[in-house]
């Protein structure tokens, strides 16, 4: 792959302080030079072939550290699309359910449809389906809605089918603590949280998985130059195919897996498991990174763990915080066999409270600056106190932000969850870079994610511009800029996942991985960064996407 060598010339931006650069020179695959007109001039001369492309931009291939894709391509090709707004009332998601169940768009004896992130907030009735309304599709067949990753409704013959009474007394979930909602009579709703990977849904084949992770990194990474990906893996038979896919060419892409603890392993098996991973791809393409821990679960099932109570309006009881997953000792120990392993340790932390357990774990276990930085998923959704921050230096941290939650319900739903809090400090991108803290920023793209999440200008521009979903300035003083949100979903990102020695800049010496835009980010007027086009992504010098089609 990448064996021909050639150039790229127009606006370079490298990620590195090398000045006045107008061309990237590859050969086999890697970066061989960068320069200016007259290395652009010397490169002809030498037989190069020289590709003018104007003035369009070249950057690094956008690398998002936090994502999971496997859930989000299975999901969409197996699924039936009922976010808003192309579903703006509960009786258009259930015709778009009905209609799925006519096109025998079942998956064996099940029908999976799936909603946005707060869907109780963003339809129009402003709550869940019931379980008596997705009865009206079906009686017989199990029907799920999934409503953006935490929280699930389930209809009559699904809620037989799971025995989601299991559940009740609550324990650890896989992506928090788990939820079951009762009715007065102490009968489940149809509303559960953070056990969707404990329902009995039939798996796809390794060789359906194979194709639905080709074809979704295709149109939805690469299209928006996207070369790289974290990816929190679930099963082992997700990261076979993935393997599969990258190996057999069909992935054109780089993974760092994080083996999603108890989900895929517990968290100490977990460790031993990405130590010993190898795969048919290759430690470039495909490599075990870390394991991922949950310290809670989702505000959107009401679960993230707070220091501050919920409105009574969206709790089940006065003085409720939410719920933490993992006692300190659990992180503590998930921290040290991850040590004893020399794998990185990411732990899952949406609510103030959890984020400072994950915090005080890191400091009890001691020598953090003598390990791999932990990753802090989600740390500064809100932040408590600028105080706080000192504590997360002296953790040596990496907090893994996602600026699209600004838009999909930081914006608007925290200060509905918070009243007394919640407007303030929302993801204080500048505050952090201000205290010297560089977070890294990615979409956390799942199953209901909201159109164009993987897209990582739209990232960008949720950084820069901090709109809510219903337009709201979200504390704009904590806008950062074009050129400091480009080197958090690039360089910063590639340290994050153990890959800035191979990718995230253009240098010689590292593979060229590079995206191709249609117009300057750093010049376009603000409301326009989300629309700019990827005319070509490159991985290892392949062309591996041009203008809105395979390469």
């Amino acid at each position: 792959m990448g064996a021909t060598a050639f150039a790229l010339t127009g606006n370079v931006v490298t990620m590195t302080a090398a000045p006045n650069v107008r061309v990237v020179y590859v050969e086999n695959g890697k970066i061989a030079g960068v320069g200016d007109d007259a290395y652009a001039g010397e490169l002809q001369r030498n037989g190069v072939t020289v590709h003018d492309l104007g003035g369009r931009t070249i950057l690094p291939g956008f690398i998002d550290p936090h994502v999971h894709f496997a859930q989000y391509a299975a999901g969409t090709h197996r699924g039936i699309d009922c976010r808003v707004p192309a579903c703006k009332t509960i009786a258009d998601v259930l015709d778009a359910l009905r209609t799925g169940l006519n096109a025998d768009r079942t998956v064996g004896d099940w029908l999976i449809g799936y909603g946005n992130l707060f869907f109780d907030q963003k339809i129009a009735e402003r709550r869940l389906p019931t379980r008596s309304e997705l009865d009206s599709v079906s009686k017989t067949t199990p029907i799920v809605l999934h409503c953006g990753g935490h929280v699930s409704v389930l209809n009559t013959p699904a809620l037989a089918l799971a025995g989601v009474e299991r559940f009740i007394t609550g324990g650890e979930g896989l992506w928090g603590s788990p939820v079951v909602h009762l009715d007065d009579a102490g009968q489940p709703t149809g509303v559960v949280a953070e056990i969707d990977g404990l329902l009995p849904i039939p798996e796809s084949s390794v060789e359906e998985l194979t194709r639905f992770y080709s074809d979704t990194f295709r149109s939805d990474f690469l299209a928006y130059g996207v070369t790289s990906i974290g990816e929190m893996a679930e099963s082992t038979r997700n990261v076979e195919a993935l393997d599969a896919a990258v190996a057999d060419g069909g992935l054109n892409g780089r993974i760092a897996l994080y083996a999603m603890a108890p989900a895929l392993l517990p968290a100490a098996a977990a460790c031993d498991w990405t130590a010993g991973f190898s795969s048919r791809s290759g430690p470039e393409r495909v490599w075990a990174r870390g394991v991922k821990v949950f310290a809670d679960g989702g505000y959107s099932a009401r679960n993230a763990a707070s220091l501050d109570d919920y409105s009574r309006d969206h709790s089940p009881r006065a003085g409720y915080r939410g719920k933490l997953n993992l006692s300190r000792g659990a992180l503590m120990d998930a921290i040290r066999s991850a040590r004893h392993k020399n794998v990185q340790i990411a732990i899952h932390t949406n609510g103030t409270r959890a984020q400072r357990e994950a915090i005080e774990a890191i400091l009890a276990v001691g020598d953090a600056h003598d390990h791999p930085p932990v990753r802090v998923e989600h740390l500064g959704n809100v932040l408590d106190s600028v105080a706080e921050i000192a504590s997360w230096r002296a953790a040596n941290v990496i907090p893994v932000m996602q600026p699209g939650f600004l838009h999909n319900f930081i914006g608007d739903y925290l200060p509905m969850l918070f009243p007394a809090t919640g407007s303030t400090g929302r993801l204080p991108l500048r505050t952090l870079l201000h205290e010297g803290v560089s977070p890294v920023i990615s979409s956390d793209i799942t199953l209901g994610g909201e159109p164009g999440a993987t897209n990582p200008l739209h990232t960008i521009w949720s950084a820069v511009s901090r709109r809510s979903y219903w337009g709201n300035h979200i504390e704009p003083e904590e806008s950062i800029s074009v050129a400091q949100a480009l080197r958090l979903h690039t360089i910063e990102a590639a340290k994050a996942i153990g890959l800035d020695q191979v990718a995230g800049s253009l240098e010689p010496g590292k593979a060229a991985d590079m995206v191709v835009l249609d117009r300057d980010p750093h010049t376009v007027p603000e409301a326009e960064l989300k629309d700019i086009r990827v005319e070509r992504t490159y991985v290892s010098g392949v062309l591996a996407y041009s203008g809105g089609g395979e390469a």
